[in-house]
This record gives C-alpha cells, structure tokens and sequence, in this order.
C-alpha cells in the first residue's frame, strides 16, 4: 500500500490584565488552528509543482499547530484531530525533505510518529546514507510541537567542540514562547563520549548507531537547577544526525 501526501482537511466591564492575557492568548490560539487547513493546502500545491524547498515552510506549520491545537483541544475548538492527523502532517515534512535529498532530515520528520504506520512505511522507503568516520554535524531530538533540541559538533585542532541548545514548550508553548537552555563542553578527538557537568548537574553524551544511523544519547541527571536551563528544559535524548 502507498501512502501519499495527505492535508488536514463577560458581564463585567472590567477584565484584569491576566483575564485579557488569557482572552488574548485563546484568541491567538484558534486564529493559529484556523489556519492549519490552509497551510496544508498551500504546501499539497507547491509539493505537486516540485517546488519542495517552498512546500516544507508550510507543512512544517502544519505539523507544529496540527499537534499544538489537539493538545490543547479543549481551547482550540479541534476536538476532531487525531494522532494520525499528526502522523500525517510529519511525513508531509518528512517527504518533502526526502525529495530534496535531505534523507537526514525526512528521518527525523518520520520518527516524530514512529509507531504510524504511515511513518513506518516512509522509513522502510528511505535511502539514507552510509554513516563515515566523521562526527561533526547537527544532530536533533524532539522537543515537542514540531521543535527541536540540537546538538551541534565542530571540529578543532585540538578537540570536538559540542553544544547543546534545548528547549521546553509548556501549554501554550508555541504562543507564549519556549523556556530555554544551553550548554557547551568538549571532546578529545578519537573519543566516543562526552561529559558536562556544572554544581549539581552532570549530563553524559555517548556517539553510537543504530538502524536508523549515527545519533547521541544524551542522559542528564535529575537536577535541572544546576544546570542553569529554563524550567523543565532537559538534554536526555537520543539525538540523531541530520547535517553533516
């Protein structure tokens, strides 16, 4: 069976500030769900004349609010979404960035939904490449609503220079703005793991591969306080390569 790209079909006169930030926020809310629809559409056209590179800005949109407005479904007035709406909505992503060869990047879109059969059916399609020697690159974790968690190598003379920028999307999240978080620490070259560690923080980085190809898996102790980083920002992960 082939799967094709899919799109989503008061009384008083006085309000406190908060009450209007919360009016304010539903507002921006539903008028960002209306809009779903039409971004899809507009990313179906640009998919069918090839034009990938325009299409991904729009389903990447739809991907973010399509998982953003069933979350918050009760406020969004999209009760009718549903995890294959987000699934569909991913590979959309993930197509467009295969058609591009960026085989990298369409892997990442398509492990959003793993289970999906739909996803499941992309990656068993996907040629991606053969992994090299060479560690540097970005590499990506979900960080929720379509954003990402990045881990970004660079080579020295000396060393791998390695840094992680993080993020954590609370309800509102794609609305108000995500909580944040960073660090940056080294590695000797030849070396397959990494460490970080500040106060009571310490986060461990190990290179591996698997099926999928070459990622980070990333463990952080249960302190986030040490670490510096925004409320609930949290580097565990496996993150897997997508630039190289």
């Amino acid at each position: 069976m082939k799967y094709s790209i899919l799109a989503l079909l008061s009384s008083s006169l006085f309000i406190s500030p908060l009450a209007f930030a919360e009016f304010s926020a539903t507002q921006e809310l539903q008028q960002g769900c209306a809009k779903v629809t039409n971004h899809a559409q507009r990313g179906q056209q640009y998919y069918a004349q090839k034009q990938y590179h325009k299409a991904i800005p729009h389903f990447e949109y739809q991907a973010a609010w399509t998982a953003f407005c069933q979350f918050n479904a009760d406020q969004s007035h999209m009760a009718h979404l549903s995890d294959r709406d987000v699934a569909i909505a991913n590979n959309n992503v993930g197509l467009s960035y295969a058609k591009l060869g960026k085989p990298l990047w369409a892997r990442a879109w398509f492990l959003l939904t793993p289970n999906s059969k739909i996803s499941q059916y992309n990656l068993k399609q996907l040629h991606l490449p053969k992994t090299n020697k060479q560690l540097e690159g970005r590499y990506v974790t979900p960080a929720g609503f379509g954003q990402w968690n990045t881990i970004n190598i660079s080579k020295t003379t000396q060393h791998y220079k390695i840094s992680f920028d993080g993020y954590y999307f609370g309800i509102l999240g794609l609305i108000n703005g995500p909580n944040m978080g960073s660090f940056t620490t080294s590695m000797p070259h030849g070396a397959k793991q990494a460490h970080y560690a500040h106060d009571d923080c310490k986060i461990d980085l190990k290179f591996s591969q698997d099926q999928y190809g070459r990622k980070i898996e990333v463990t952080q102790n249960a302190s986030t306080s040490g670490c510096s980083f925004g409320h609930n920002v949290n580097a565990s992960g496996n993150y897997y390569q997508v630039e190289n």
